[in-house]
């Protein structure tokens, strides 16, 4: 896995490609014999100094086809340049955003430190790719002999970013493991305490990073990244440098293979073995383990809550919601990685089994393909980590309201509940002797006095002069039944309290003797019964839809806007006046008063979805 991972195989393999290839341009052997052994074979460079000429030997070069080379710049250089950009802007935007939203609140610092040990060395890791290949393979610049010189180094500290990656992302496993195994791990006191710092002084993550508090939680990423550096150490000595003639008589420096590298015992222990627990195949499982394991806790986490606790439908979705969230993140992260990082152990372990030597050019492709999948792991680690879960949670909240929505209409559309919508409804009208709207009205209107401004009507006489300005009186009549019933004696004078109750009550008569009220209840009584009918006669789903929002859309024109405690008082109003009528049986009461509360519902979302769709047609054509 090392070498995909780390980006070794456009030096290593490509070297070790050259002892099998049996031709150059003059179809000549292009190994040196020299004691019946082949001297390990270099990439050709230009010349930086000549040193000792009688121990240089010559450069060589493998020549690629067109192809290759337009699939290389393609892969190499283009998309992994975009990676290295990209990935780097989001890292750099993650640390930002966990600097404003994690460190300065002192909210999930655990996790929020270990997220930045990631950014920072996948952000090494994506530039080493780009100096180490990327850049060469853009410009087709393979003979530069500052990046010949500077690839061995670049080998290795790739290789020490690419370790502590992935064990950054087994250390982010583990902790979220822990959050919802164990979510009181902190002490209560600590709690408290850094409660009280808060309160007292708000201070910047710089000081919170290095508060003895917090600086704690910054050991574990720093011993992981020293333990990276010191298993990758020998990466240092795996290619190597040399002056080298190149077939013009130009001089310059080239690379080759060490002998370490070639070592049988090194290939096998170090780099199959050895990694393979380290950094491939152990870690793998152990993420796909632990990430099962997490999403089953937080299944039964969540089902137990729910058989412990009586929920609301809303909470018992907000709980859904998180679960599947998380679900969801746990799965991508694991998906992510596995998908990407696993194509290099497979082409590690095909090179010490079965080897390379009848397909080279097959492997360096997969080569480059595992190099490019490992940078883009790399460039979306933290996308995922901070990005994700906002995306998933907006795609989740628009699926539960599409899926209320449809199972609202759906227990509406009911046989069983259209019929006690309907004998309900006809019980209600006779009930109320027709003052079903009216009663609704009133309890609005007590809800938000505001909305007395609504009935602004001039009354004429016969000689065209007003008799009553009905919206003067009613519009300051504001304040029901909150005149207490007893007063302080005033030797038997009025005072002012006993004035404004006996005001109150004329202007309770003004308000019940206003035809626009009586009209008002009488549209919305038409308007329920409506609706009750056309869900009667089987219409569509859309068409009754469509025309609860034009009734919305007419009072966005009309300027006549409820507030949510008036959408809420006009729906426990409703069943306050159903619920007095009289049923059968308390079952049946039960299930009318469900009936009507899906009613009430549907008909105050989609009149908001009306209002809401008015005014932002209107914002446009303002534009």
């Amino acid at each position: 896995m090392e070498r995909a991972n780390v980006f070794a195989w456009q030096s290593l393999y490509k070297a070790s490609a050259v002892n099998v290839v049996k031709r150059n341009h003059d179809n000549q052997d292009l190994g040196v014999e020299k004691n019946n052994e082949k001297e390990p074979l270099i990439i050709a460079a230009n010349p930086m100094g000549l040193g000792n000429v009688e121990n240089i030997t010559n450069c060589y070069e493998i020549t690629h086809s067109q192809c290759y080379l337009i699939f290389s710049q393609l892969v190499n250089g283009i998309l992994t340049t975009a990676c290295v950009l990209l990935g780097t802007i989001g890292n750099l935007h993650s640390i930002k955003s966990i600097h404003m939203t994690n460190l300065d609140k002192n909210k999930g610092v655990v996790l929020a430190v270990s997220i930045l040990a990631l950014a920072f060395w996948d952000t090494i890791l994506l530039w080493c790719a780009f100096f180490y290949y990327g850049m060469s393979a853009l410009t087709r610049a393979h003979n530069s002999d500052t990046t010949t010189l500077l690839t061995p180094w670049f080998h290795g500290f790739s290789q020490i970013a690419n370790t502590a990656s992935i064990w950054c992302v087994v250390a982010i496993t583990v902790q979220r493991f822990m959050a919802s195994r164990d979510p009181f791990r902190c002490s209560r006191s600590s709690r408290t305490l850094l409660s009280s710092f808060r309160g007292e002084r708000r201070s910047s993550s710089l000081s919170m990073i290095y508060c003895s508090t917090n600086r704690r939680h910054f050991r574990m990423p720093i011993l992981l990244s020293f333990a990276a550096i010191l298993l990758n150490i020998p990466a240092f000595f795996e290619i190597e440098s040399h002056l080298c003639r190149r077939k013009e008589g130009r001089y310059g420096y080239g690379l080759h293979i060490s002998k370490l590298r070639l070592n049988p015992y090194y290939q096998i222990w170090y780099k199959v073995v050895f990694r393979m627990i380290m950094t491939s195949c152990v870690p793998n499982i152990f993420i796909l383990l632990l990430t099962s394991f997490t999403i089953y806790l937080l299944k039964g986490t969540n089902r137990s809550r729910r058989q412990l606790f009586h929920m609301s439908e809303s909470l018992s979705d907000r709980f859904s919601s998180k679960e599947a969230m998380q679900t969801m993140i746990s799965l991508m992260l694991v998906i992510k990685y596995l998908l990407f990082r696993s194509p290099s152990f497979f082409l590690d372990v095909i090179e010490v089994t079965i080897g390379y030597r009848g397909w080279v050019q097959i492997f360096i492709y997969g080569a480059d393909l595992s190099n490019f999948l490992v940078i883009l792991n790399s460039a979306t680690n933290c996308l995922i980590f901070l990005r994700g879960p906002a995306w998933l949670q907006g795609k989740i909240t628009h699926r539960n309201t599409i899926r209320n929505r449809k199972q609202l209409f759906s227990n509406l559309q009911t046989s069983t509940r259209i019929a006690l919508l309907q004998s309900s409804w006809t019980s209600v009208q006779t009930m109320t002797s027709g003052q079903f709207g009216a009663r609704i009205v009133y309890s609005m209107l007590r809800k938000d006095p505001s909305l007395f401004d609504v009935f602004t009507t001039v009354q004429y006489d016969g000689e065209e002069t007003p008799l009553r300005q009905t919206s003067g009186l009613i519009a300051r009549f504001y304040n029901f039944g909150s005149i207490p019933d007893k007063t302080p004696p005033n030797n038997g004078e009025e005072t002012p309290l006993r004035q404004t109750s006996g005001l109150i009550a004329r202007k309770s008569f003004d308000l019940l003797t206003c035809p626009q009220y009586y009209e008002v209840g009488d549209r919305i009584m038409n308007f329920m019964g409506e609706l009750i009918q056309m869900m009667q006669d089987g219409q569509s789903e859309q068409a009754i839809i469509e025309r609860i929002r034009l009734v919305g859309a007419t009072h966005y024109e009309r300027n006549v806007m409820f507030s949510s405690c008036v959408w809420r008082e006009f729906k426990a109003s409703t069943l306050a006046i159903v619920g007095e009528s009289t049923f059968e049986s308390e079952s049946i009461r039960v299930e009318t008063l469900k009936a009507w509360s899906s009613f009430v519902s549907l008909i105050i979302r989609e009149m908001k979805n009306g209002i809401w769709m008015s005014r932002r047609s209107s914002q446009d054509c303002k534009k």
